[in-house]
């Protein structure tokens, strides 16, 4: 699971899957948007312990763990230590640094431009086999993403504002057609839309620079890699 923002637990399950068989969540940062499901997927997993749980690697920018330390004391009374025991599942915190593979998919990942310098956000390439994901994480406009993936199958971008408006700390759908165009993306993924976007606006945008696959992110959507 790549961040868990509020309600993505429950689409997690309207989508047919079974929150309680996820076995790794990466979050790109620690704002509410991202990460507020990420406790509430722990204490789904702990009702359901009495049958039979995969581990857990959680894997977050500096401060991951003390982070998440604080969190499970005061929301569910609980801690890391100990947790396997009590509860038969592990609950791995690691940093970008300890974590380049996931089961079979290999993990990148880079520092975003998410407002100010000293605050960590990730931007995470994920590949599997022959196909790549780049999820641009909250970030402003960066060419050196081409570091991290050339020709993604994806490019899932942050679009939050729908023409050429600036806004710190995020792009825009302009910025994101000229950011798939220059990482020759197959498909451009416009995710993380403020309410103000039209569906057709950002797309409509974001189609002046890039001319190829274009899609606008929406609940419960599927995407397949050819």
């Amino acid at each position: 699971m790549l961040d868990s923002g509020t309600g993505s637990l429950r689409n997690i399950s309207r989508s047919g899957y079974k929150v309680e068989e996820i076995d790794a969540v990466v979050s790109t940062h620690r704002h509410p948007d991202h990460i507020s499901d990420l406790v509430p997927l722990i204490q789904h997993k702990i009702v359901r312990s009495g049958s039979h749980q995969p581990d857990v690697e959680l894997v977050g920018p500096e401060g991951h763990r003390s982070y998440l330390q604080s969190r499970l004391r005061h929301e569910i009374d609980e801690s890391l230590e100990g947790f396997s025991e009590q509860f038969g599942f592990e609950l791995a915190v690691s940093s970008p640094d300890e974590t380049s593979q996931i089961d079979d998919m290999e993990l990148g990942f880079k520092q975003a431009l998410h407002g100010s310098k000293d605050f960590n956000c990730l931007s995470v390439s994920v590949n599997h086999e022959s196909s790549e994901v780049l999820f641009t994480g909250d970030t402003n406009y960066d060419p050196a993403l081409s570091e991290l993936s050339e020709r993604p199958d994806i490019l899932v971008a942050d679009c939050s504002r729908p023409g050429d408006e600036s806004i710190d700390g995020h792009m825009n759908a302009t910025e994101c057609g000229r950011l798939a165009d220059r990482l020759e993306a197959h498909t451009l993924l416009l995710s993380h839309l403020y309410p103000e976007s039209d569906e057709g606006e950002p797309l409509k945008t974001a189609s002046k620079y890039f001319d190829g696959n274009i899609e606008v992110a929406s609940d419960l959507m599927t995407l397949e890699i050819d």
